[in-house]
């Protein structure tokens, strides 16, 4: 599992998933409140040269690169996150962000610096003049409305006040020493935490801890063992329900 994106308002995530052994990428849409998985139907079998880019309004967005060497993202398809069918493509143009009325991109061979508005569901331009400023200005105003239902943790870097008093509960619940990073989520019904223990020389493990609020535990479980370093975001919260990556490979759910 190498990269999520999250569709908030249509309840769909959009998997990437790469096989280095193979050189081989595949990507799929997930119905969260079906359950429904679909791989998208890619007619190109060199599929290791693609990546995900972002999925909103049930369409989903992959890159190709124009300059492998230095991974410069070059060219923009547009697949339907429900059957998984192609919509259209833009080989020229590089996709910059999300805003609300449709996708920004640029031309990567254009020296001027503005981007340019598609519409989402056909890839047609719809404004040609749009500067940098003003184009980040809009996919930042827009993030906020398209993931306001959606709860990231916040992470509490080791030194800091907060990183203590969730290290120190961890520390009387669990019976374990916390180092680096925390990150930490509070919902309605339960505190979640991911944290990193120590193991090996220079190694760490990370794990997943959900109580109530009451300090009752109700899971503890291993994220990922032995790694080399720490992560971010390693968990959201959506439609009541927690989502994570285990081990690289597998995606999990939890009910909250």
């Amino acid at each position: 599992m190498w990269r999520i994106r999250l569709d908030a308002p249509g309840g769909w995530l959009a998997l990437e998933v790469r096989d280095a052994d193979l050189l081989q990428a595949r990507f799929y849409t997930l119905h969260l409140p079906a359950g429904q998985l679909q791989e998208l139907k890619l007619p190109d079998p060199n599929t290791w040269w693609l990546g995900l880019e972002d999925v909103h309004e049930h369409v989903l967005y992959l890159h190709g690169y124009g300059d492998r060497k230095l991974g410069q993202h070059k060219g923009i398809r547009a697949f339907a996150t429900d059957s998984g069918i192609a919509l259209w493509q833009q080989p020229e143009l590089a996709f910059y962000g999300i805003e609300e009325q449709g996708l920004l991109a640029y031309d990567i061979s254009q020296e001027s610096g503005e981007l340019l508005l598609l519409e989402s569901g056909y890839g047609k331009t719809i404004q040609n003049d749009i500067s940098q400023k003003e184009a980040a200005d809009r996919v930042q105003r827009f993030h906020q409305i398209r993931f306001g239902a959606v709860q990231y943790p916040h992470l509490y870097r080791e030194g800091e006040t907060y990183f203590g008093q969730v290290r120190d509960f961890l520390a009387q619940e669990l019976d374990c020493e916390p180092v680096s990073v925390l990150e930490y989520a509070e919902t309605d019904t339960c505190l979640v935490v991911s944290y990193y223990l120590k193991t090996g020389v220079n190694k760490l493990d990370n794990f997943l801890a959900i109580f109530d609020l009451n300090g009752f535990l109700h899971l503890n479980e291993l994220l990922a063992g032995a790694i080399d370093g720490v992560g971010s975001d390693t968990f959201f919260i959506f439609m009541r329900s927690l989502y994570f990556v285990q081990n690289k490979t597998t995606l999990k759910a939890y009910s909250l």
